[in-house]
């Protein structure tokens, strides 16, 4: 039933009652789109995060200064 709900959620324009009426193989295989969709937008996330940490605001690149 969880399931059922996070895909009516996660596909726009898909309601209860078409999730009902799917055969098993489509359900699956919709459920099995939905996981995929969520990991890449979580790599995405991942990846856009990576540079956030350390280094300058505007990300110029300092070098170091011998005194």
């Amino acid at each position: 039933m969880t399931t059922c709900a996070r895909l009516v959620g996660h596909f726009r324009g898909l309601t209860w009652a078409d999730v009902r009426a799917l055969s098993l193989r489509d359900f699956n295989t919709l459920t099995d789109q939905m996981v995929a969709d969520l990991e890449a937008q979580q790599k995405q996330e991942r990846r856009t995060s990576r540079g956030r940490s350390g280094g300058s605001a505007q990300g110029e690149r300092r070098t170091p200064v011998m005194t």
